[in-house]
């Protein structure tokens, strides 16, 4: 009985054994904090060389988005079907939230207005309001970021849809696993990427709302 009971111990021991070391390859070190991120403008001069405002006042909805894109952890493509989530880097605030606020600011900048509004607003109180339905918004493990999203430009209240439309992008930079911070701000080019061609339509379908030409 001795030795059964023995080398029952043993086998318990180098099963504990062996769970604990398989455990530490798989979890991450002990100690160790993410990094926190969050979409930013892209900084710059308006492109259309004004120093003031229009008269236009933006209205934009809240940005809807996927629900593998609403966690607090960084997103990242594996393969076409399949994300993981970065133990080493999150977001600093809701995706939809930090994208909704940044398009805001690009948008400013584009067209140009100081006049943006963000929370509930009367229909009088805009000349335009811009819907965003996001489908993807991601950069792979390639580096290879893509945002496709579904847009609208609709007139105050909702009354009427002044245009609308698909918007698909891509740019090439740095993995997320790899550089988390750089993949970041491929998405904050991305999100400015649909501000100036939210921009353009918006100037575009100007006369459809307040009846003067597009500037």
């Amino acid at each position: 009985m001795n030795a059964l009971s023995t080398s029952y111990r043993f086998v318990v021991i180098c099963a504990a054994g062996f769970c604990l070391f398989g455990c530490s390859l798989v979890s991450p070190p002990k100690g160790i904090t993410p990094r926190s991120f969050v979409l930013t403008p892209i900084s710059g001069p308006s492109p259309t060389g004004r120093t003031s405002s229009t008269n236009i006042v933006v209205g934009i909805h809240a940005v809807k988005m996927p629900g593998y894109l609403l966690g607090k952890a960084f997103a990242m493509r594996r393969e076409n079907n399949e994300i993981i989530y970065l133990e080493s880097a999150d977001w600093a605030e809701r995706l939809d939230t930090t994208f909704q606020r940044v398009l805001a600011t690009d948008l400013a900048r584009l067209i140009p207005t100081d006049q943006v509004r963000l929370s509930r607003w009367g229909a009088e109180a805009v000349s335009v309001e811009v819907d965003v339905t996001v489908d993807r918004f991601d950069v792979n493990s390639r580096g290879e970021g893509s945002l496709v999203a579904w847009w609208r430009l609709l007139s105050p209240g909702d009354e009427k849809v002044l245009a609308s439309g698909k918007f698909s992008a891509s740019r090439k930079g740095p993995p997320p696993d790899k550089d988390a911070l750089g993949a970041s701000n491929l998405m904050s080019h991305l999100a400015s990427d649909l501000a100036v061609m939210l921009a353009r339509a918006i100037k575009e379908s100007k006369s459809s709302y307040d009846g003067n030409p597009a500037e």
